[in-house]
């Protein structure tokens, strides 16, 4: 025998969750019974069941009202449907209250002519232990993640990726800039570290002689973050560079010029002694 949800999902019959859902509203108004006594009344409740038909979850809810008003448990009727009500408002109105940081996700992430409702279904995948979880602001995922579930195209579900470090040749710096520009057009961020690059001054076998150093290329990978857009967003950049390379007091000052490196943040790897 399964039960059937409210969203048509089904699960295994389990008189367990009866007798727990009675117990509490026993104990809600101050009367005490067993685990025992809660389990024997909840086979009580369910034994004219078909073994071989599922049941909804709103029958078995019925059966247990109709049983504590037979048994004269007024108050205990009174709060356990106190309860259905308050899961029912919460199920058609979740987050009712006013918040910000729920008003900021739902301003970023509803899809167009979707609602509240609509929204926490989509994200739980249509299973409502996980649909429980959400109206309960218990867990929410991450940004990328509510953005992308459910929705069509090439749309990444994951905030950051690392791509493979630029080597020290153009034709490694210029494929690592399609690679961060294609990702930024599906969602994603990205991360690398530079350190792999030759420092300013050093010698080249080309044209130039000397290499411009890292801070050129930087400059190139975060004037692409800028001008990569994901649904009217920027793309999100971290460049590193190892604290042992010769261009690292360029790399760590760049940032107090605001005109530079504006679409990268920037972080320093230590090694170990």
């Amino acid at each position: 025998m399964y039960v059937v949800k409210r969203n048509g999902e089904k699960e295994p019959f389990d008189l367990k969750k009866i007798a727990s859902a009675m117990s509490k509203a026993y104990q809600s108004v101050g009367v005490s019974f067993t685990e025992e006594e809660c389990l024997a009344q909840a086979k009580e409740i369910t034994k004219a069941y078909p073994k071989n038909q599922d049941v909804s979850i709103e029958t078995i809810q019925d059966d247990v009202e109709l049983y504590l008003m037979k048994k004269k448990q007024y108050d205990v009727a009174r709060s356990y449907i106190k309860y259905r009500d308050k899961q029912k408002t919460d199920r058609d109105n979740p987050w009712a209250d006013n918040d910000e940081r729920q008003d900021l996700i739902l301003k970023k992430y509803l899809i167009n002519g979707e609602d509240k409702k609509d929204f926490i279904k989509r994200i739980a995948f249509g299973k409502s232990s996980l649909e429980k979880i959400f109206r309960r602001k218990e867990a929410i995922f991450g940004g990328r993640n509510l953005y992308a579930i459910g929705r069509e195209g090439n749309i990444t579900g994951s905030n950051c990726y690392v791509v493979k470090d630029p080597e020290d040749s153009l034709e490694s710096i210029y494929k690592v800039d399609y690679q961060i520009a294609r990702t930024y057009s599906y969602g994603g961020g990205q991360g690398m570290n530079l350190s792999k690059i030759r420092p300013k001054g050093a010698k080249v076998n080309n044209s130039s002689n000397t290499t411009p150093g890292v801070m050129v290329f930087a400059e190139k990978y975060s004037h692409t973050t800028l001008n990569t857009q994901q649904d009217n967003r920027r793309g999100a950049l971290m460049l590193v560079l190892n604290i042992d390379h010769p261009d690292i007091i360029d790399f760590i000052t760049t940032k107090l010029d605001l005109s530079k490196v504006n679409g990268a943040n920037i972080s320093i790897a230590i090694t170990d002694p």
